[in-house]
């Protein structure tokens, strides 16, 4: 028998948008609302950016189109690679919530938001690490 390998799952974490310029982040979906990103692990941070990102990316697409915009969430969640080096193979966010109907509809709302995405955007990017001096700055 084959043994199948099943990519280690990371989330979900929940981006809450209050409808006014509030938002709040959970690991849970009844969770309580956090006023800042989970930080115990950095790969649930970096989802929750990505999460934030596509709200306020969601709010100025929505802004472009005079468009009033009711409460709503994006849950995010993402695999591990299989291979090495260690990193994420995929994120997946869902916008859950009843987005402003604006040209095209939700769908070019949320398409648009993803091409203006800052974060999403630049884990395409390369990323170099390099060691600097042995003295700390402030």
């Amino acid at each position: 028998m084959a043994l199948k390998i099943r990519p280690k799952r990371f989330g979900p974490v929940f981006v809450r948008f209050d409808g006014v310029g509030g938002v709040t982040f959970a690991t849970d979906a009844n969770g309580p609302d956090q006023l800042h990103p989970p930080y115990d692990k950095p790969v649930l941070t970096m989802m929750a950016s990505v999460g934030h990102c596509l709200v306020e990316s969601i709010r100025i697409v929505a802004s472009r189109e005079n468009a009033e915009i009711a409460p709503f969430a994006i849950s995010v969640v993402s695999e591990k690679a299989l291979d090495m080096p260690g990193r994420l193979q995929s994120i997946r966010c869902l916008v859950h919530g009843k987005l402003p109907d604006t040209p095209g509809g939700a769908s070019n709302l949320v398409k648009q938001a993803k091409a203006i995405c800052t974060v999403s955007n630049t884990l395409n990017c390369d990323i170099t690490v390099e060691l600097g001096s042995a003295e700390l700055s402030s």
